[in-house]
C-alpha cells in the first residue's frame, strides 16, 4: 500500500508500482483536507464571476454563458459529447496509468474538485475498474477525447475493459461493486476532461519499451562485434573519453566488458556501423533518458485549464505537451537509426572481406543461401521503420472552429513508437541469428563476457549447415527477447 502525502509522491516510479506491477494506493488525511481547502476556496472565487468551461461553454463556444439549470447539467454532459473513440483500446496497464496520472492533478488542489471525487478514483484504481480508452485517432487539443472516455466510466456510462480483455457497460461494473456512479460537482467534469495525464501515461509506457529493446540492441551489437573479430580500440575507456561525454562512457564500458576476452586476432579496422555503435547506443539513450526527463516534468506540472491558482481562474496552455510528443519522435528516430545500423552489421557479417568467413556465412556458398536471406528481412523490416521514422507531433488543424487550432498529437506519437519497437526487436533477433551462425564457423567461440546470452543461444538454434527454414529460428530468439532478466 502506497500512502500519498502529496500530489508530488506520484512520481515515475509510483505510476509504474501502481498501473504496471498493482500497487494500491492510500489517501493521506492531509492531501485530502489541502483538496477541501481548495475546493472552498474555489467556490468562493467563483460567485459571480465567468469561468470557462465552468459556467460558460468551451472551444468556439467558450463565451456562452450557462444559466443555473445548463450549469448542472453542464459538468456530467461535457463527459458524454467529447466521447467520440473507439477500438482498439489501450491495455489495461495503461489504461490505469491514465487514472494514476490524473490523478496528480487532483491531488494537487489547482482543480478545485472534491476529496469525493479524489477517493473514488482512487478506490476504482485499487479495485480494477479500468476504463476502455481509445488508442488512436486523437486529433483534439490536449487529452480531451481519451479523458472523456476515462472519466465518463465514473459515471457509471461507456466501457471497462474486463480481464480477458474484452470490454462491459461501466454501468455493470460500477454495480458489480455494489456501487453508484459518482455524480460530478460543479468544474469537475472540466477536470477530469483538461490536462494532458494521458499523453504522460503513454510515454511512461512506452519508455519501459525503449529501455528494454535498448539493452537488447547493446547486446546484440556486442554479439556481431564479437562475430566479426571486430578491433577492439573504439571501444576502450581511452577512446570513449575522447568525446568528452559521460554517457558514452558507460556505454562504451558496456560494451567492452563483455567483448574484450574474445579471439585476439582482428581485422586492422572495422566498417563504421561496428565502429560507431557506441555513439549510436549513446545516442539512443540519451533520448530515452530524456523522454523520462520530460515526463517527470509533465508529472510535477499543473495542466489544468481554467487552473485555480492564488485564489483566481487562469486559462493555460499546460495542457499542450510537446515535450511528450517531440520526445515521443525523438525515441522514434533514435530507434529507427540504431536498427539501421544493426542491418547494416547484419550484411558485413554476411561478407568473407570483413569476417574472413566463408561469404554467407555457410560453407558453401552459392549453393546454400546461408543466412542471406536473414538479411533480406532486415531489409523489409528497415523499410517500415524508415517510413515510421517521420514525426507524427507535426502537421497542425483548426478544429473546433478555429479556436482550437494547435493539438500535439501524442497519441500518434504513442502509437508509432508502439509499433516501432517490435520492428526493432525483429532486427535484433535478425542480429544475434547471424552472429550465432558466425560463432558456429568459429568452433563456438566467443568472448566471455557474451556468456549469459552466447550460451542460451547456441542451445537455442542449431548451425545452419544445409539450408532450412529459418523463420521458426527467429521465432524462436524472438522468445528469447522476452526475458527480461537476461538482458540486465
Amino acid at each position: 500500500m502506497l500512502l500519498l502525502r502529496h500530489a508530488t509522491d506520484l512520481d515515475l516510479d509510483t505510476v509504474r508500482r501502481v498501473a504496471w506491477d498493482g500497487a494500491r494506493l492510500r489517501l493521506d488525511g492531509g492531501v485530502l483536507e489541502h483538496v477541501a481547502r481548495q475546493r472552498a476556496a474555489m467556490l468562493d472565487a467563483l460567485r459571480g464571476h465567468e469561468v470557462y468551461g465552468v459556467t460558460t461553454g468551451t472551444g468556439y463556444r467558450g463565451g456562452q454563458a450557462l444559466d443555473a439549470a445548463a450549469r448542472e447539467r453542464w459538468q456530467h454532459g461535457l463527459l458524454l459529447g467529447r466521447a467520440v473513440g473507439g477500438a482498439p483500446y489501450l491495455p489495461r496497464v495503461e489504461a490505469r496509468a491514465v487514472l494514476v496520472v490524473r490523478l496528480v492533478n487532483l491531488l494537487s488542489g489547482y482543480a478545485g474538485v472534491t476529496p469525493e471525487l479524489c477517493r473514488f478514483l482512487v478506490d476504482r484504481i485499487n479495485d480494477g475498474f479500468t476504463p476502455a480508452i481509445p488508442r488512436r485517432s486523437i486529433g483534439c487539443a490536449g487529452d480531451i477525447i481519451p479523458l472523456a472516455h476515462a472519466g465518463q466510466t465514473l459515471l457509471g456510462i461507456g466501457s471497462v475493459l474486463s480481464d480477458d480483455g474484452t470490454t462491459e457497460p461501466a454501468a455493470t461494473a460500477l454495480r458489480r461493486r455494489g456501487l453508484e456512479p459518482y455524480v460530478p460537482a460543479e468544474k469537475e467534469g472540466i477536470a477530469l476532461l483538461a490536462g494532458a495525464p494521458a499523453a504522460a501515461a503513454l510515454a511512461i509506457a512506452r519508455h519501459r519499451e525503449a529501455v528494454a529493446v535498448a539493452r537488447q540492441l547493446e547486446w546484440s551489437t556486442a554479439c556481431a562485434i564479437d562475430a566479426l573479430r571486430a578491433p577492439l580500440e573504439p571501444y576502450t575507456a581511452e577512446v570513449a573519453a575522447l568525446a568528452g561525454d559521460g554517457l558514452l562512457d558507460v556505454v562504451t564500458g558496456r560494451l567492452h566488458a563483455r567483448v574484450r576476452s574474445g579471439d585476439p586476432q582482428r581485422k586492422t579496422q572495422a566498417p563504421v556501423s561496428f565502429r560507431v555503435a557506441p555513439q549510436v547506443l549513446a545516442h539512443l539513450w540519451r533520448t530515452v533518458d530524456r523522454l523520462a526527463d520530460d515526463v517527470g516534468r509533465t508529472l510535477g506540472g499543473v495542466s489544468d485549464s481554467p487552473a485555480f491558482v492564488g485564489g483566481r481562474f487562469v486559462s493555460t496552455g499546460g495542457f499542450h505537451a510537446i515535450d511528450v510528443a517531440a520526445g515521443l519522435d525523438a525515441l522514434a528516430a533514435a530507434l529507427v537509426r540504431a536498427a539501421e545500423l544493426a542491418g547494416q552489421r547484419v550484411h558485413r557479417l554476411l561478407d568473407s572481406r570483413f569476417t574472413g568467413l566463408p561469404d554467407q556465412l555457410t560453407d558453401a556458398p552459392g549453393a546454400q543461401a546461408g543466412m542471406v536471406v536473414v538479411h533480406k528481412r532486415v531489409t523489409g523490416v528497415l523499410n517500415e521503420l524508415r517510413r515510421r521514422a517521420v514525426p507524427v507531433s507535426i502537421g497542425l488543424a483548426d478544429t473546433s472552429l478555429g479556436q482550437e487550432d494547435a493539438m500535439t498529437f501524442a497519441f500518434e506519437a504513442s502509437e508509432n513508437v508502439r509499433e516501432i519497437v517490435p520492428l526493432v526487436r525483429d532486427v535484433v533477433a535478425c542480429e544475434l541469428l547471424t552472429a550465432r551462425q558466425a560463432w558456429a564457423l568459429r568452433d563456438e567461440r566467443y568472448a566471455a563476457g557474451l556468456a549469459p546470452l552466447a550460451e542460451r543461444l547456441i542451445a537455442l538454434v542449431r548451425p545452419v549447415h544445409d539450408d532450412r527454414p529459418l523463420g521458426g529460428d527467429l521465432a524462436a530468439v524472438a522468445r528469447l527477447l522476452a526475458d527480461e532478466e537476461l538482458f540486465r
